[in-house]
């Protein structure tokens, strides 16, 4: 059986959150943003409110994992607005889901909890200059697929 992909479950447990939706109206992405929804994003000086998540590439300990069927990948939130105060709306509306996380099931994928890492960090996006907040979770996850 496949594991189950935990930014694909972490995209759509926040595109399901009330106040995250409100402020995104779907823009909640895994890895990047896709080339597609770039050109709708910035229209002039206007940059729509968009959350993407990304694998940060470390892993959180959950004992001997070697043993347990659950692992907590480390994930990067980036939350992105037209200003910095936007943008920390957005990462507060995104910190406020992950941190009240109960377990829950996304698709195929069973979410534990979100453990904050790195309190937010505020910065401008490289090459566009969008002012983004980012914080670090690690995410307990199952790592069999569950079904419906």
């Amino acid at each position: 059986m496949a594991i189950p992909d935990p930014l694909e479950a972490l995209v759509a447990f926040l595109t399901a959150d009330v106040d995250v939706a409100a402020l995104v109206a779907g823009r909640v992405y895994g890895d990047e943003i896709p080339q597609a929804a770039l050109a709708l994003l910035a229209t002039g000086e206007t940059i729509l409110q968009t959350v993407v998540i990304r694998d940060s590439g470390a892993e959180g300990s959950v004992g001997d994992a070697s043993r347990v069927g659950w692992s907590k990948p480390r994930v990067d939130v980036f939350s992105y607005g037209e200003t910095p105060f936007r943008a920390k709306a957005l990462d507060l509306a995104c910190y406020r889901a992950l941190k009240q996380m109960v377990p829950n099931t996304q698709g195929s994928c069973r979410l534990q909890d979100a453990t904050l890492l790195t309190g937010a960090v505020f910065l401008r996006e490289e090459d566009t200059h969008w002012p983004l907040v980012f914080r670090s979770y690690a995410v307990a996850v199952a790592e069999d697929a569950v079904g419906p």
